[in-house]
């Protein structure tokens, strides 16, 4: 753990305490504020529970285009959010594109059983989520056919507009970590289908996902869970809302013995935002320091555990794992209605990551350690022309540096025992512009154009070999251009064409390869999507291009280049509003995704390896009154998982698999919430993650290698909420207070 990391975090904790100790006693002598009695406008929020829908079902919030109310008129319990933005409308939202999209909001995202991260994404249409089971790094998060062994690389990741992707990273191309990500933080979740928004750009293959943080809440809350294989998650949280300025900090600890031998995680998670009025805007001052050390099981042979001959919770080395260290400091800025909106951001991050892992040939250490840097700045201009019709422009740009060491070598016990394999210095920096047009000539018709101009300098010193010292300056246009039709109030009908890209990998793929381009994609989508009284349908069809696949099996193996590849696939998302009243609320929600992902012009290989033919959910979702103002509300939802090819020829692959899941909490008006969640495997526990060490046509059913997952996992905990009161932390430290 980086030693300043752990000062910060103790300096934090020191002034949080501060505030907790004057805070909470006040509190819990008068759980309602005596200036204002309990009503419901001060009472405490209640959870509100939305199933998965389609991307912009009438009534949800949206997240990304909408400005931050003034804080001076946040003095009461949010007032629900308005409808989010039809395909039709004039808007910057996601469920504005002529796009497959979805928004998934806090109430959704409080409801959803998460155990680990992944867990977020996986009752969304298109997903699909392989939890290795390796201790705290980044999953196979996928969508679009997209393989799910790559730890998440061909989505573009962005949280409050900063990228996550790790470029150039030693452990995989574009490598992708979401731990750092707190349920409570989470204020929406955007996702875009495809390479069709404009504002996303290196790793948007699949996709997109933008996630907005919380600008703050009217109550502190400390909150305790633990269950399987002795975890443990203490959280608390501050918050107020009315005064000059709002404050949101949560503060997390972590541990768990994990399901398989060397599987622990332990981990501290400091995040703290203040947000106050500037000029006509909002300012947002973020930091977070993360910090994580782990064990990683390794991946054990798949024949052996089928057969019995292998505990599934067996370890390959006792001594692999890892840790990583995190600090960001974020400000974003807004001013200005949605339409007519002006933001520009800052960031700066450090992480460092370490990992041991041992593939069968003995323990590999990598080591990245990176600083970033950068912005990104847009506006948008909007105007109505007529009834129904009119434009909207959005502009905007992007810069980002990051200064890469990366390091490999051979180790044993963590302890290093040869010369460095690999170790890459590497400075660089990508700037970006992109434009979108907005045309309503009719108030049926939308026409939406631009795209994106992607310009990277790459200065690599391959410290071993100073001869494969590289400089390369590559650019990238990606165009995108769709229509959408409204014939009827209630029906979206749409087409869009969009071109993305994945950098070029400083550690993996530059050195000794000075010619190599980014690696770009084409796509193009058709779809519908109806709202009908409590029936909301979307359903789409897409076809995707690929120029050259490059695909690593496990991180330090070789990565191996493809050739083109082809993707034809649909997606299927529906719900139904059984009860929809208020705050009363039954759905039922069901989505279905498949795909094939081929590979052209190489036989014998075929197919793009660990790509799931399907996967599908149907759960329910509620939050419905009990008596005296109690709610009992929650979800639950079965995915189903079909086999993926292990090998390019599509000899051996893994079978399909289902997984159950669902959460449920009772809430009473004082404050307290108890819940529960579990997870539950019926049939197959091998192949959420399998992978081939083996040959890429040709490997035997011994060359399959699995990360056993546990067939239960159940989790249960109590929080408390109390009602915080304008201008606290302000009182603390004003002239002549109590010390």
């Amino acid at each position: 753990m980086a030693s300043w990391g752990r000062v910060w975090l103790l300096l934090f904790n020191v002034a949080f305490g501060v505030v907790a100790v004057r805070v909470c006693p006040a509190a819990a002598q008068t759980p309602q504020p005596a200036a204002a009695p309990p009503s419901a406008q001060t009472e405490l929020p209640t959870i509100y529970v939305e199933g998965t829908r389609a991307k912009h079902a009438r009534g949800r919030p949206h997240g990304r285009a909408v400005a931050p109310t003034p804080l001076a008129a946040a003095r009461s319990a949010p007032a629900p959010a308005a409808a989010p933005p039809g395909m039709g409308e004039l808007s910057t939202d996601a469920a504005a594109l002529p796009a497959a999209a979805t928004t998934l909001t806090a109430q959704q995202i409080a409801q959803t059983p998460v155990a680990s991260y992944g867990d977020i994404f996986r009752p969304l249409p298109g997903f699909e989520v392989a939890n290795y089971g390796q201790g705290a790094i980044g999953y196979g998060v996928s969508m679009r056919g997209y393989t799910n062994a790559e730890h998440g690389r061909d989505i573009a990741y962005y949280i409050d507009g900063v990228p996550v992707n790790d470029i150039s990273s030693i452990h995989t191309p574009n490598y992708a970590d979401l731990n750092i990500l707190m349920p409570e933080t989470m204020q929406s979740i955007d996702v875009v289908r495809g390479p069709f928004d404009v504002e996303c750009g290196d790793s948007s293959l699949g996709g997109c996902v933008m996630v907005t943080t919380k600008q703050s809440e009217p109550f502190a809350s400390a909150a305790v869970s633990g269950g399987s294989f002795a975890t443990a998650r203490p959280i608390v949280t501050y918050s107020e809302q009315g005064g000059s300025h709002q404050p949101f900090f949560v503060e997390q600890g972590y541990a768990t013995e994990g399901y398989r031998d060397n599987s622990y995680v332990n981990d501290y998670n400091s995040f703290d935002k203040i947000s106050a009025p500037l000029a006509d805007g909002v300012l947002s001052i973020r930091t977070q320091a993360y910090g994580t050390w782990f064990g990683a099981p390794g991946y054990i042979n798949r024949d052996a555990v089928a057969s019995g001959a292998l505990s599934p919770r067996a370890a390959v080395n006792p001594t692999d794992g890892g840790n990583k260290d995190f600090e960001n400091l974020t400000a974003n800025y807004t001013s200005g209605p949605a339409d007519q909106n002006f933001a520009v951001m800052a960031f700066v991050n450090h992480d460092v990551f370490n990992r041991y892992a041992d593939f069968g040939s003995g323990q590999t250490w990598q080591e990245d350690e990176r600083s970033t840097a950068g912005g990104r700045i847009r506006k948008v201009w909007t105007a109505q022309t007529g009834e129904g019709t009119g434009w909207q422009v959005l502009v905007g740009g992007a810069w980002r540096t990051d200064f890469i060491q990366a390091t490999q070598g051979p180790t044993a016990a963590r302890v290093l025992d040869g010369p460095l394999a690999e170790s890459v210095g590497d400075a660089e920096t990508n700037l970006s512009a992109y434009a979108q047009l907005q045309y309503k000539p009719f108030a049926w018709l939308k026409l939406s154009g631009g795209g994106r101009l992607d310009q990277f300098f790459y200065d690599v010193t391959d410290n071993l070999n100073q001869a494969d010292s590289t400089r390369i300056a590559p650019t990238i246009w990606s165009p995108k251009v769709g229509v959408a039709v409204i014939p009827l109030r209630w029906l979206d009908l749409y087409a869009n064409y969009g071109q993305g890209f994945r950098s070029v990998d400083a550690a993996t793929e530059l050195i000794g390869n000075p010619t190599i381009q980014p690696f770009k994609i084409q796509s193009e989508e058709t779809g519908v999507h109806l709202a009908v009284g409590r029936v909301v349908f979307h359903g789409d069809v897409y076809a995707t291009q690929s120029q050259n696949e490059a695909f690593q099996p496990a991180p330090g193996l070789p990565e191996t280049f493809l050739g083109a590849a082809h993707r034809n696939g649909y997606d299927l998302d529906g719900r139904y509003d059984v009860i929809k009243s208020g705050a009363e609320e039954v759905v039922l929600f069901a989505n279905y995704g498949a795909v094939t992902a081929r590979l052209l012009n190489a036989a014998p290989s075929l197919y793009v390896p660990n790509v799931p033919a399907y996967v599908a959910n149907i759960g329910i979702a509620f939050n419905v009154a009990t008596r005296g103002g109690e709610r009992l509300s929650g979800s639950a939802f079965v995915s189903f998982v079909g086999p993926q090819n292990l090998t390019q020829d599509g000899a051996l692959t893994t079978s399909s698999y289902q997984r159950v899941a669902g959460k449920l909490a009772y809430s009473w008006p004082n404050g307290w919430t108890i819940f529960s969640e579990a997870t539950w495997y019926p049939g197959d526990t091998l192949s959420e993650f399998a992978i081939n060490l083996g040959p890429v046509t040709g490997a035997a059913s011994s060359d399959i290698y699995t990360a056993p997952v546990p067939r239960w996992t159940m989790l249960a905990g109590v929080a408390y909420r109390i009602p915080t009161v304008a201008g606290t932390l302000a009182s603390l430290f004003a002239p002549g207070a109590e010390r």
